[in-house]
């Protein structure tokens, strides 16, 4: 973690620790709170989309037709080959599968930021983007197996940046990244912002200099262009209209609270989370300055950020209280990652001296622990107040559809409370004749011999070895922080401050793993079978009391 530059050899290892902490710490939230049954906007994809497909009527159309706001080509072509690929459609391995490409987006990001910062401290960047992948703030996007256009939109938007933003026009590179932001138009509507980053990445860099270059000239053109693509795609979708923002007071409290997260009821973080990068900005425009293309890119990654802040202020100023959307928050983190690094940039350019060296370090590693705090205290707001709820939700609907396909009868579906949004639509793809040989397990008759897919077996691997897997990137990154500080002949001097507080941080969190282990997801089911029994027995319907009670005594038995 202390070398002054990093061998590319060195560094995979600390991105393996990233990839394997990442992945077990989503695969158990999956494994905790993950519904076999499909959830919310599932249904109204099968109802459309997969139903198209199992009819022999799908055409291009139906890949880029939009949905709501947004055109979800991404999302349909991977759902669509995942079910192709399974033989069945399975909500938990569409989670696995969406855990993988975005733990894998987090390494992208290490990656990334680890080659601008100048190839050193490898292993600071990835304890840096740790808590920022494995923390659950966001579980709606790891819990939702439709969500996967808002990872879809990062892992285009990264190589749009670098590429297209950074890559000499017409090489391979820029055209890349030039087909990325294409892309990125067809995972969520938000994606014409990642050009409108380019765009102000190169006139950034045009303020800089005085000129605009022929080759930034070009790029500045084709990122506009695909904003232009954007443009026109974009289809409004008068459902949302109730959740815009429709005053500048309501605009203005919402982009407060997107700007001010992790943290909330607090305004003045939004000027403390900024301050780096305002820093960043100023230099940026001062001679001197040793590292500008890794300023370059950290200022981009906060624009790009703010973009997706007003756009959410603007699009979903009324949804939401104290905090914003769970699932919007893989998008605002941006922005904090940003700032995060911006001050180790800040300490790398004050790194002249001995003492400048010292408080450089120590500025990052305090901006870094405040954040975490943030970010725990959300993630902890975020499973008591939407995972468990949805839980609730998800077992209340799927003993409907249980006691549907029981007994045939469709009041037991339509009775309250049941599948969400719309337990009609629910009802179509059910009795749809073929449909049938997709759906899962969790929509079919009940059997002694549940039908699965070709890697639903590999799925309940991975989910029943979540922890393991978490402890494993733990215990990875623990490894090469024990073994920076033996090859480093100056033990605990100050230059191994960071790997000595890395150490130390992820042993008390292979330490609070290791405490929640015994959380099962049978424990947490059975408590919430008691809840649910207990609602019943409130509102006077025995019968329902009755099932969840014994569900409950069921898992109390195992």
């Amino acid at each position: 973690m202390n070398a002054a530059n990093d061998s590319i050899k060195y560094f995979a290892a600390w991105l393996a620790a990233l990839f394997l902490a990442v992945f077990g710490a989503k695969l158990w939230v999956v494994q905790l709170y993950g519904s076999p049954l499909p959830w919310w906007d599932q249904w109204f994809e099968t109802a459309s989309f997969f139903t198209h497909w199992r009819a022999g009527l799908l055409t291009w159309k139906d890949f880029i037709a939009p949905y709501c706001e947004h055109r979800i080509l991404l999302t349909r072509l991977l759902d669509l080959g995942v079910v192709w690929l399974n033989g069945r459609w399975e909500p938990l391995l569409q989670m696995v599968v969406n855990a993988f490409i975005h733990a894998t987006y987090a390494g992208g990001l290490a990656f990334t930021l680890w080659n601008f910062l100048g190839r050193r401290n490898g292993g600071l960047v990835c304890f840096f983007l740790l808590p920022f992948f494995a923390l659950p703030y966001a579980a709606e996007n790891t819990l939702w197996a439709f969500n996967s256009q808002a990872y879809l939109l990062a892992v285009c938007f990264l190589p749009a940046l670098v590429g297209l933003g950074f890559g000499r026009p017409g090489g391979g590179g820029w055209w890349l990244g030039w087909g990325a932001a294409i892309l990125g138009l067809f995972t969520m509507a938000s994606g014409l912002l990642t050009p409108a980053t380019v765009a102000g990445l190169i006139i950034l860099r045009t303020l800089k200099s005085g000129r605009i270059e022929i080759g930034n000239l070009i790029t500045l053109a084709a990122a506009l262009a695909v904003v232009a693509l954007g443009a026109a795609l974009y289809v409004p979708y008068a459902g949302d209209a109730a959740l815009r923002a429709h005053t500048v007071a309501e605009f203005t409290t919402a982009l407060t609270r997107n700007l001010t997260w992790p943290f909330f009821n607090a305004p003045v973080m939004a000027a403390v989370l900024a301050l780096p990068l305002l820093l960043l900005f100023i230099l940026y425009f001062r001679p001197g300055l040793e590292s500008p293309r890794a300023a370059e890119l950290l200022l981009a990654l906060g624009l790009w950020s703010v973009l997706q802040s007003f756009a959410l202020a603007y699009g979903r100023g009324n949804f939401g209280e104290d905090i914003p959307a769970s699932r919007y928050m893989d998008k605002l983190n941006v922005f904090v990652i940003a700032s995060l690094f911006a001050t180790v940039l800040l300490g790398q350019h004050w790194w002249r001296g001995k003492y400048s060296k010292r408080f450089g370090l120590f500025l990052a590693l305090a901006f870094f622990f405040v954040v975490l705090s943030g970010l725990c205290h959300i993630s902890k707001i975020v499973v008591e107040n939407l995972v468990l709820p949805t839980r609730m939700m998800t077992l209340a609907a799927e003993e409907r559809v249980a006691t549907y396909m029981t007994t045939g009868d469709e009041h037991d579906l339509l009775e309250p409370p049941t599948v969400r949004p719309n337990p009609k639509v629910t009802l179509g793809v059910l009795r749809d004749a073929k449909l049938q040989a997709i759906l899962p397990a969790s929509c079919l008759p009940p059997t002694p011999a549940p039908v699965t897919g070709r890697f639903s077996a590999v799925s309940q691997w991975l989910l029943h070895h979540a922890t393991l897997i978490l402890y494993v990137g733990l215990v990875w990154f623990i490894g090469l922080c024990g073994y920076g500080l033996a090859r480093n002949p100056s033990g605990l001097a100050w230059e191994n401050l960071s790997a000595l507080i890395a150490l130390l941080t992820l042993l008390a969190a292979l330490g609070f793993a290791w405490s929640k282990e015994p959380i099962r997801r049978e424990t947490i089911e059975r408590e919430i079978h008691y809840r649910l029994a207990a609602h019943f027995k409130s509102v006077n319907n025995p019968t329902r009391a009755a099932i969840h009670e014994h569900k409950a005594e069921l898992l109390k038995n195992q």
